[in-house]
């Protein structure tokens, strides 16, 4: 008979979730871990989570129908992990982090397939059970992008190195270092936002600027035209820089991107003014924004072309007391690929 082990085995922080989708920590305990083992009933490979059913018998012979998420399918594939080590039949063991709202729900981080082997599934997770692993190709743990063919510019197909922080850190707004940038009414937004209640992020609902620029997954960069096309897969995203002297805002409708105008800075950097940008959230998590923001971008590419470097400058009045700055960088992988997100809802997102 399958044993529950519903022990809980440490309380300690795990780094992974930190950098994880704001959906993660909003819904599950990051500080808790816990396993247990039983036989699969159902798996739905899908965007914004995989999700897995499972059927644990207690030592009392009670049952318990358990349903858990856990990393995106996007990030399976980008990771390049061959989903097919879990079927409906298999008896596994799981670790992760238990749902927020008690039950039989978990996030998971690690699985002991029935084959033995273990499954890791995010940067910087340990192994519990096994040292015979399936995990992120090497490529992707090194983060080291590739200098092939740097003639190939900006336009190319850029990768999100998984080891290093958020574009925006999590809570920024709560965080006590950062308050005093706020504005009043900024604060008063923040201090009443309740992620169950707010999140704008649940159902697939498309992220908008600037938060979509920290999302995790592939984007390409491509020319139509005059124009500059951000193809991001995360909810499909496309976004238009307008390159075009005689572009301008001015009698543009305001929407979840913006309206983005583009200028060359010099042969490896794009400078990337953008307005009009009514999501009404700078990251998701409390801070609002206003329809008079203005977003400052660079994008510069390293002389290899292994690297594209970023920086975001936001400013918008109403909210922060001073303009806010952020950066990150994305790295060149020739393999990867933009795949059609194709986000299906499930019940806890």
């Amino acid at each position: 008979m399958m044993r529950c082990t519903l022990t809980i085995l440490s309380l300690l922080f795990l780094p992974a979730l930190a950098g994880a989708h704001h959906a993660i920590g909003g819904n599950y305990e990051a500080n808790t871990v816990i396993e247990i083992e039983g036989e699969v009933t159902d798996v739905i490979w899908r965007n914004p989570h995989v999700q897995v059913s499972m059927r644990v018998t207690g030592p009392d012979g009670e049952v318990q129908d358990w349903d858990m998420a856990t990393t995106s399918l996007s990030n399976m594939r980008r990771w390049q992990m061959d989903p097919a080590f879990i079927a409906v039949g298999d008896t596994i063991r799981v670790a992760g982090n238990p749902a927020r709202r008690g039950g039989q729900g978990m996030y998971i981080r690690n699985v002991l397939t029935a084959r033995g082997e273990e499954v890791l599934l995010g940067p910087n997770i340990e192994p519990r059970w096994s040292d015979r692993l399936i995990e992120m190709a090497e490529s992707r743990r090194l983060a080291v992008g590739d200098t092939s063919e740097p003639e190939l510019g900006i336009f190319r197909i850029w990768s999100n190195p998984d080891n290093i922080p958020l574009l925006i850190r999590r809570n920024w707004g709560r965080i006590p270092e950062n308050r005093p940038n706020l504005t009043q009414s900024a604060l008063e937004a923040v201090d009443a936002f309740v992620w169950e209640r707010d999140n704008p992020l649940r159902n697939c609902t498309p992220k908008g600027m600037p938060a979509i620029m920290e999302a995790p997954y592939p984007f390409e960069m491509r020319r139509e035209g005059e124009n500059i096309v951000w193809h991001n897969e995360e909810y499909d995203t496309i976004r238009t820089i307008h390159m075009s002297s005689d572009t301008s805002a001015e009698d543009q409708p305001d929407s979840l991107l913006g309206y983005s105008t583009g200028r060359w800075e010099d042969e490896r950097t794009l400078v990337v003014t953008t307005t009009n940008m009514n999501w009404g959230h700078f990251d998701g998590l409390g801070i609002p924004t206003t329809t008079d923001s203005v977003l400052l971008e660079r994008f510069t590419l390293s002389p290899l072309g292994d690297r594209l470097d970023y920086s975001m400058t936001f400013t918008d009045p109403e909210i922060f007391v001073a303009p806010v700055t952020f950066a990150k960088h994305w790295i060149w992988f020739p393999d990867a690929a933009v795949n059609p997100y194709e986000c299906s809802i499930a019940a806890e997102d």
